[in-house]
């Protein structure tokens, strides 16, 4: 069942439920007010009756003498039917003509003396007759009833016609519900077929046409993001692939042709084969390093590591630390005026390695690389070469390596990986000319919320 046909439903049950309701209630307050007024009629003619003697109906109770014609037949019906009863409940007057009335331990305790009125339904002779008891001040009662035939027939005809209102009201309330579901689902409907094309052909660059700033259009704009995330995503994924496969080729291809070299030179001298095999090594270290930082580069950015205050100055000496023993070189790290950041630790920690293995990489002999923190940025300084000026914008690319150190190792991911996870905690990487000489690595993040 579609949402449209769901919705429907739905609001046609609400609507019937309502008309039913308030149809049953109209039945019920209207059988009420009728019988309110015929209590009403019992009542006032009770009233007239209980001053008369007892036995005395005259003129009010039996009618004019004139009221038979000539062949003592009645020329009209009474409006009730009217008996009188006597202390012990024996009926002692009666109308002519009229059937006599139930009279119950009730009446005859209202007849015995004087009390509060009864009304209760009666049946005489299969007809329904709503009556009242009253007390005569002389003594006895007076019963008084009236048919309520009439009054049924007029609820038939409102129950009837009630009926036929509710149902025509429901089926208005479920055809307008169709109508404003139809039109309401419509731009679901809209966004499922794009969505569904899109699936069908993978084109991630077919936008969703967003109509409004209602649910439905955020939902389409929010639809547009993810499309646009994905599409990016999947550029990247495969220029990642051309771009590994492409820098992956030559390792593999000096790999190779060493190792069929040492298969087809048996007679190789000693050193020849040392050579061979640590320039095999080389390659293999290239190769490992380079497998190794494709893979951080594809899953540091979706690291689920949790976010945290970390101070940089701590994080900046370790990482220090740490390339002083596997080096061996100077290291001078100031941190006397760090700051704390919101971030992952892991990956700040990545990327400050990547600047000081970058700044290690292209530092002649004897030269010191100066690491220094201040707040939420980490500088990190040497005296390498430099950065040509037209490949600033680019070294932070995936793979692009300046043509003054192609001849140097590395891939050319380092620096690649230091601006995504400067991206994601939202801070930058820049590359600047430092004075004398090198280049200083300047890597701002944001300071830590309070």
């Amino acid at each position: 069942m579609s949402l449209r046909t769901r919705l429907t439903v739905i609001v046609a049950v609400i609507v019937a439920v309502a008309v039913v309701g308030g149809a049953y209630a109209a039945q019920v307050s209207a059988k009420q007010a009728l019988r309110d007024e015929t209590d009403k009629f019992l009542h006032d003619r009770a009233a007239g009756l209980v001053q008369q003697p007892s036995g005395d109906f005259g003129g009010t109770f039996g009618g004019a003498p004139n009221d038979h014609d000539d062949h003592g037949r009645r020329l009209f019906d009474y409006d009730a039917v009217q008996q009188t009863i006597d202390r012990n409940g024996t009926v002692t007057n009666t109308l002519p003509g009229q059937p006599s009335l139930p009279i119950d331990a009730q009446d005859r305790a209202i007849a015995a003396r004087p009390s509060s009125s009864q009304y209760r339904d009666v049946t005489v002779k299969g007809v329904e007759y709503r009556m009242i008891t009253a007390s005569l001040q002389s003594g006895g009662a007076v019963q008084i009833a009236r048919q309520v035939s009439e009054v049924d027939d007029v609820l038939a005809v409102l129950r009837n016609r009630l009926v036929v209102i509710a149902l025509a009201g429901i089926a208005l309330a479920a055809l307008a519900a169709w109508l404003v579901m139809r039109r309401a689902t419509r731009p679901i409907e809209r966004l499922t077929e794009t969505v569904e094309h899109i699936a069908a052909t993978q084109d991630l660059t077919t936008p969703i046409p967003v109509r409004g700033h209602d649910e439905v259009g955020r939902l389409a704009a929010s639809f547009n993001t993810m499309l646009i995330a994905l599409d990016t995503s999947r550029e990247q994924q495969q220029r990642l692939v051309v771009d590994a496969s492409h820098e992956l080729r030559t390792p593999l291809t000096a790999v190779r042709t060493n190792i069929d070299f040492l298969g087809h030179a048996p007679n190789l001298d000693a050193e020849a084969r040392a050579q061979l095999i640590a320039e095999t090594r080389l390659e293999l270290d290239e190769l490992t390093n380079l497998v190794s930082e494709m893979v951080e580069l594809a899953t540091d950015v979706r690291s689920e590591e949790p976010i945290e205050p970390v101070a940089l100055g701590d994080v900046a000496s370790d990482v220090a630390a740490r390339f002083r023993r596997r080096t061996g070189k100077e290291i001078r790290v100031d941190v006397d005026d760090a700051g704390t950041v919101d971030g992952r630790q892991a990956m700040l920690d990545r990327a400050v390695s990547n600047l000081i293995d970058n700044a290690l990489k292209f530092s002649p002999d004897g030269e010191a690389v100066d690491v220094t923190v201040r707040g939420g940025t980490v500088e990190v300084a040497d005296r390498g070469p430099g950065v040509a000026p037209e490949d600033k914008t680019r070294v932070f690319d995936r793979f692009y390596r300046a043509t003054a150190v192609r001849t140097l190792p590395g891939s050319g991911l380092g620096l690649s990986i230091v601006a995504q996870i400067a991206a994601l905690h939202g801070g930058s990487v820049t590359l600047d000319a430092r004075d004398g000489g090198g280049t200083v690595a300047r890597l701002e993040l944001p300071a830590a919320t309070a």
